[in-house]
């Protein structure tokens, strides 16, 4: 699924709890892909030991400005790739449902 998000910092809820999309820069690159050096993912709002965990999204780029562009203008999102138990598949579907999320496959 192709989404857009309608504004940055975007938070919103899931089963696991309030969310925030972040920005940050890669710790890694890895050998025959393109060197990235931001990448997007959902992070947890809520203290605890769930506070560092970060779901990881599609949106990557050479610039933090360039992820946050793809963020607001389209990127793809895949919550069937993990299992339906999981806290992963739980949270991008949430993202997916948000209010004010634009799904650009509709």
């Amino acid at each position: 699924m192709d989404i857009k998000l309608p504004h940055m910092p975007f938070r919103f809820d899931s089963p696991e709890g309030r969310m925030e999309i972040t920005v940050r820069g890669t710790p890694k690159h890895f050998e025959g892909e393109p060197k990235q050096q931001f990448g997007a993912a959902v992070t947890f709002l809520q203290p605890g030991p769930r506070a560092l965990e970060r779901v990881q999204l599609s949106a990557k780029g050479a610039t933090y400005s360039g992820v946050m562009q793809t963020l607001t203008s389209g990127f793809k999102v895949t919550p069937g790739a993990h299992d339906k138990e999981s806290a992963e598949f739980r949270v991008l579907t949430a993202l997916c449902q948000a209010t004010g999320v634009v799904d650009l496959d509709a």
